[in-house]
């Protein structure tokens, strides 16, 4: 791998050791089983991005020093193997044809700028790998035959109301959500919820659900923990099986009813808490299937 002709003069033995451990670490790196099945591609894909991380990481842990102690040079010759390493890996998400266009511009110009235009190229394909390496781990499904999953109530009758509502499960494994509306003492509302772990849906544009109903409006809660209001989206219940997607960036904040005119648009990353809600002012009983409820990503945004 050849280094431009300006660094290799500045560069002192100790800082070329630097760069031998990087192209070593390349070595290591290279994706096995070139001729696999369709699954070992995708295996040796999710490798690579978790490699390209790796040395993304090792990179700037090896460069900033050098950067400091006044080696520029020498920093943007690290930076300069990782990129090319990059460009050998081919790690999904990454912009390949970005890279090449970093490193024709820095070698043109002096260490000190050239090293920031290789950082920033680094940083990058950094970020670039972020939403591979987040779809890489296990996708978020709440699968309602899983009894593990935890359902509570939350109904007006914190606020005095008396209607009825709750979660439980038929023999089919799929979730029912069903009760009563009530709109004496100013109630009119049921709901069931259930906590999530932090960054479960990091990555995710929404949530996706296989539902059916009794043609009734219901509301998809979605909330970071402990929030005061929650971001909603409403949906209408057909009484045959349907898949809703709701995008994050649609749900709009209700705090205990009052609609804000401005609000921060919901991250899947700080969701702690998901839920369904029905208040549309009818007191006949309401029924709500639930066969399952996923993340989604949005084939635009993710392409």
């Amino acid at each position: 791998m050849r280094i431009q002709g300006h660094w290799s003069r500045l560069m002192g033995p100790g800082h070329w050791t630097c760069v031998v451990i990087l192209t070593a670490q390349l070595a290591f790196a290279q994706p096995d089983g070139m001729g696999e099945t369709t699954r070992g591609a995708t295996d040796d894909a999710s490798r690579a991005t978790q490699q390209a991380r790796a040395l993304v990481s090792e990179a700037i842990g090896l460069g900033v020093p050098l950067y400091n102690d006044g080696q520029a040079a020498a920093c943007a010759a690290v930076y300069s193997v990782t990129l090319r390493s990059l460009q050998l890996l081919g790690p999904p998400g990454v912009d390949l044809q970005s890279i090449e266009r970093a490193l024709r511009t820095a070698a043109e110009q002096r260490p000190e700028r050239s090293a920031w235009t290789l950082r920033y190229a680094l940083d990058a394909a950094f970020l670039s790998t972020e939403e591979v390496a987040l779809m890489d781990e296990p996708r978020f499904r709440l699968d309602f035959s899983d009894r593990s999953t935890a359902w509570y109530t939350v109904n007006d009758n914190v606020m005095g109301g008396v209607s009825r509502g709750g979660f439980s499960r038929n023999e089919e494994g799929e979730g029912r959500f069903s009760g009563q509306l009530s709109m004496r003492n100013n109630g009119g509302f049921s709901s069931i919820r259930t906590r999530i772990a932090n960054t479960s849906l990091a990555g995710y544009d929404g949530v996706e659900m296989r539902i059916r109903g009794d043609g009734r409006l219901y509301t998809l809660l979605a909330a970071p923990e402990g929030s005061r209001g929650s971001w909603q989206a409403n949906f209408r219940a057909s009484e045959t099986w349907q898949t809703i997607r709701v995008r994050f960036e649609k749900m709009e904040l209700s705090v205990r009813g009052w609609r804000p005119s401005s609000f921060p648009i919901l991250s899947g990353r700080d969701i702690g808490m998901l839920g369904l809600l029905v208040a549309d002012k009818q007191t006949r009983p309401f029924r709500l299937e639930i066969d399952w409820i996923q993340g989604f990503v949005d084939e635009v945004s993710a392409n």
